[in-house]
């Protein structure tokens, strides 16, 4: 247990000060001495709580600069401990949290634990705009995806101590599009991490409701139903498919279908890819993909969405079984959202995507546009070396044992015991340098 904190210790400082410097730079209005960056949204989170509490309704509360809160009700339950003591003593303990969040991350995906980690992940605060702009705004985003790879990564031969799928209901809960990943524990087999998942998202969810019922209404009526309170899908900060095809082909209702349908195509293939590379040992990939997917399925899909290119730019370095060109390609893309051209040399003033030239439409969409293509080719892959293998059993199977019974066994259903089957990358089972980051996270 001491030498784990020890570790924990040397990965945490590093990154926290580098963030702490750098945060009152990351969104305008901040300022270094005295330090008081300007975390936006985790100043949404403080109001919603603080009227929360005042028995107002919280989807009408507006921040000191204008935003709105418009998560589930659960999530703003969730935040009341955000109501009490100094703001600055929130935003260093948010900051830690995030902090704490992408190590576990980096550790559970296959990073080398001690020095190489707390110098990785320095360096994804300055140069990884989704981590960084995270930490700007005091957004949930990497905590979201730490319970995920927490939920499907466990350390391989530690008890578990939360049930597989609650932490993906939680994170489900405050934020809908983790929901995907409940269809991917589906396909692998774990009914069980489904039932856990799908209750405790539906009993948070009813906790919301009990406390505030007209703010879920208001929730899954008005801002599901596309009343954001934001920028609207065009806006080039929007690096989903729906936002491709609203810049492509306007606004328009159509435009927005054909980019939900596009999504929904994307999300399937996703999961049934990354069930593949789950049952060949490449589990951190295929969580990874569908980490991916559910920013490209989100109609509203911010750059700061995009944490998912953490574990998938780690896995483009070291998955050594993936296809070649598919970690060129991942790298490509973790780059590529990593500098966020779009928000970089785009105007991106209401209204500027209807003028956007052809090349402007390339830096624009081509994010999600590789993302997308990345799944696909992985999915026509899998179908092409199905029909390969198929014609080869055919033809090395002679006629006199091409019988009924002879037919090839169906692939067993993932077990729901993580201490067996295919070892998954990142588990730290045979590797002490790969040990578990923070085992209360299990």
């Amino acid at each position: 247990m001491l030498a784990r904190l020890r570790t924990g210790a040397i990965e945490f400082v590093l990154p926290f000060v580098v963030a702490l410097l750098i945060l009152p730079f990351v969104i305008s209005g901040g300022s270094l001495i005295p330090w008081a960056p300007a975390t936006t949204d985790l100043e949404v989170y403080v109001y919603a709580a603080k009227d929360l509490l005042a028995g107002k309704d919280v989807y009408q509360t507006v921040s000191p600069r204008g935003l709105f809160f418009i998560y589930p009700p659960i999530a703003a339950i969730l935040m009341i401990p955000l109501a009490f003591g100094p703001y600055v003593v929130w935003q260093l303990v948010w900051t830690a949290l995030l902090i704490l969040s992408q190590n576990l991350v980096l550790a559970r995906t296959g990073m080398r634990r001690g020095v190489a980690l707390a110098l990785v992940s320095a360096c994804v605060v300055i140069a990884m705009e989704p981590i960084r702009t995270t930490l700007g705004y005091g957004q949930v985003n990497t905590m979201l995806m730490m319970w995920v790879i927490a939920d499907l990564l466990p350390v391989k031969g530690r008890r578990r101590i939360i049930p597989q799928g609650a932490l993906i209901g939680l994170a489900a809960a405050i934020k809908l599009t983790p929901l995907l990943f409940l269809v991917f524990l589906f396909v692998v087999g774990r009914r069980r991490a489904v039932l856990v998942g799908t209750i405790t998202f539906g009993v948070l969810t009813v906790v919301g409701a009990v406390v505030m019922w007209a703010g879920t209404v208001e929730f899954f009526t008005g801002l599901v139903g596309g009343n954001t309170k934001t920028s609207g899908p065009q806006y080039v900060g929007n690096q989903s498919l729906v936002g491709v095809t609203t810049r492509l082909a306007g606004e328009t209702t159509p435009a927005t279908l054909a980019g939900l349908a596009i999504a929904g195509i994307v999300a399937l293939l996703s999961v049934l890819v990354a069930a593949y590379w789950w049952q060949h040992k490449e589990r951190a990939f295929g969580v990874a993909l569908v980490g991916i997917a559910t920013c490209l399925a989100s109609p509203l899909a911010w750059t700061h969405h995009w944490v998912w290119v953490l574990p998938l730019g780690v896995l483009a370095m070291i998955a050594d079984q993936l296809p070649r060109w598919s970690r060129i390609a991942a790298g490509v893309l973790t780059v590529w959202v990593s500098v966020c051209l779009p928000l970089t040399v785009l105007p991106y003033h209401r209204g500027a995507a209807d003028t956007y030239t052809a090349v402007q439409q390339v830096i624009a969409n081509a994010g999600p546009v590789l993302g997308a293509a990345l799944i696909v080719a992985l999915a026509v892959r899998q179908v092409l070396l199905a029909r390969a293998t198929a014609g080869a059993e055919r033809t090395t199977q002679s006629p006199a044992e091409s019988t009924a019974d002879d037919a090839p066994d169906a692939p067993a259903a993932d077990s729901d015991d993580d201490s067996g089957g295919v070892s998954e990358r990142g588990s730290g089972a045979d590797d002490p340098g790969k040990q578990d980051y923070a085992s209360g996270h299990d």
